[in-house]
């Protein structure tokens, strides 16, 4: 495998929308005072839209217009859908790069049965944790993108390696986009592990939201946690 720093100088991401960012640097202040503005940033975003009334409405049919939904989730949740869209831009951008998949967010049912589970902690301004789950059945379509050659074994015995070079990247491009923002935080070293079966065990003080993306018949999935904004 390439160095990390190498391959974060190789594949670090353009920044993020700026509307992300300004919501980013927003959330850090007097939340009460910024919601109006907080409310039209992301009323002139289409997908942040539709992430903030999902998590207000937990997805249930419910009358809500935009502005009680901010006022209605608060400064946690509306940092939660913010970070959500950096890991997003993060990911996308990093398999678009370095595996030529154009990853979408979209429903994909989980194929359940044994998965290459990574996992980062971020800590500093912003606090959490992030997760990226490959099935070890895409195993066959992820290892050789990434690796560019001819595999010297199984791809499912490769992946636990390749999920853990890519969360790398992923990281190092989402503590880029979360400094950005006004975010600065510190990274853990990945953690990879493979099993069946996963649960989040996000915290009585702490907010999750799950996502699914897919590509060419691949599917992941990733979970956000976060705590506290400092």
């Amino acid at each position: 495998m390439a160095n990390v720093d190498t391959l974060l100088t190789k594949y670090k991401v353009d920044h993020p929308p700026e509307n992300v960012l300004r919501l980013g640097k927003l959330i850090q202040g007097a939340f009460a005072s910024n919601a109006q503005e907080i409310a039209s940033i992301i009323k002139a975003d289409p997908a942040l839209s539709a992430r903030v009334m999902k998590v207000a409405t937990r997805g249930r049919d419910i009358d809500m217009d935009l502005d009680s939904a901010v006022a209605r989730i608060g400064v946690h949740q509306i940092t939660l859908v913010v970070l959500t869209e950096l890991l997003l831009h993060a990911v996308t951008k990093t398999f678009s790069k370095m595996l030529s998949l154009k990853l979408e967010a979209k429903e994909v049912p989980n194929p359940g049965g044994v998965a290459v589970i990574g996992c980062i902690h971020f800590k500093g301004q912003a606090n959490g944790r992030v997760f990226l789950r490959i099935p070890c059945g895409a195993a066959a379509a992820v290892v050789p993108r990434f690796l560019g050659q001819e595999l010297p074994m199984e791809p499912a015995e490769l992946l636990p390696d390749v999920v853990g070079e890519i969360l790398n990247i992923v990281g190092g491009n989402f503590k880029s986009n979360l400094v950005d923002a006004g975010l600065s935080c510190a990274l853990s070293v990945p953690q990879v592990d493979t099993r069946s079966g996963f649960h989040a065990d996000a915290g009585d003080d702490e907010h999750h939201l799950s996502l699914s993306l897919a590509a060419e018949g691949i599917g992941l999935f990733l979970d956000l946690i976060i705590s506290s904004v400092a």
